[in-house]
């Protein structure tokens, strides 16, 4: 073990309820096709009658019609209407045969709050794609760990679904292969931004499921019935917004509090407006090699997903092949039907 690694050679206090929880077959969903029908929830934050607008706008113009309830304009304090009301959207969606993919709106604040009132075994045995990014991560996490469904780190329906972001979508979703090789795409303009550099960490091959998201909503989980479980995956992390050191304590609570540290391979996204400090300080660069390095597990950052506008749409629980040494990530199965 390197040096640098004491920090986390001690004790990982990994959860009894993770560990005694029973792993659920997978479940891979069926694909999606023009012309199906996108139940359009919002889980988490509120939303505006003109962002509803634009987003079915933008889900029929892709090709597709849309359904939601009134409940999709909720507002509850912060929240896009009472945990049990936003609870009861995402179920309805999922037993409703007239849906054939949910698509959250927007992410926000609140997900979190409604993992407890899920009916998993409904969800189980009415598999459909879920898609969202940012807070939604909690629902594709606790979805895919208490149900085994393959959900989907992806676009909200806000977001700019420019051409690398439908590329994306459209090859995982509906053209799905069994080997496919993510393409790289820096963001436009970004060219003097060192957020969005593209490199690797730690040099290495690794191979696992993919499981992950934004770094502040996996962070919460922690300790919870619902946290992940990185063990032998391909954890792949992102975030927005927060000052260096921020980053550096939300990824040191991930290495004490988890099983991060025994993950296959890390994938890095973009961490956007992350790489701000008041002097003295250490770049958002030095952070993450600080505290990763160590690890000896290989690492890359700088994938096009995350808060950004190239968006790669993500299947959690689907396996992976990470090549840190070229800076390739391959899916080796199919992420739908």
């Amino acid at each position: 073990m390197l040096a640098g690694s004491v920090l986390f050679a001690k004790s990982y206090a990994f959860s009894e309820i993770k560990s005694n929880k029973i792993k659920m077959d997978k479940i891979v969903p069926k694909r999606l096709k023009k012309g199906d029908r996108i139940g359009l929830v919002t889980p988490a934050g509120v939303i505006t009658e003109l962002q509803l607008k634009e987003t079915i706008e933008q889900v029929e113009k892709l090709g597709y019609k849309t359904y939601y309830q009134p409940s999709v304009l909720s507002e509850y304090g912060y929240l896009a209407g009472t945990d049990q009301e936003r609870a009861d959207e995402l179920m309805h969606m999922f037993t409703n045969t007239e849906v054939d993919a949910i698509l959250c709106v927007r992410g926000g604040y609140g997900a979190i709050r409604i993992n407890k009132l899920l009916d998993f075994d409904k969800i189980r045995v009415n598999p459909k794609i879920l898609i969202g990014y940012s807070d939604i991560t909690a629902l594709i996490s606790s979805i895919y760990e208490n149900a085994g469904l393959v959900a989907f780190h992806g676009p909200v329906g806000i977001s700019s679904f420019n051409e690398y972001t439908i590329e994306s979508f459209e090859d995982i979703l509906l053209h799905p292969s069994r080997k496919y090789k993510y393409s790289y795409e820096r963001e436009a303009e970004s060219e003097n931004n060192p957020e969005f550099d593209f490199y690797t960490i730690t040099e290495g091959k690794a191979e696992g499921e993919l499981i992950g998201g934004n770094m502040s909503v996996l962070v919460s989980m922690i300790g919870s019935e619902f946290e992940p479980d990185f063990e032998n995956k391909l954890v792949y992390l992102e975030e927005i917004d927060e000052k260096t050191y921020k980053v550096d304590r939300m990824l040191t609570q991930l290495l004490q509090a988890s099983n991060l540290h025994k993950a296959a391979g890390i994938v890095l996204g973009v961490f956007a407006n992350c790489n701000v400090n008041d002097a003295p300080t250490f770049t958002l660069k030095e952070t993450l090699i600080q505290l990763l390095a160590p690890l000896n597990i290989p690492t890359v950052y700088g994938f096009p997903f995350g808060h950004v506008s190239n968006k790669m749409t993500i299947p959690t629980g689907v396996l992976a092949q990470l090549n840190a040494d070229k800076k390739t990530l391959k899916l080796t199965e199919k992420a739908v039907l």
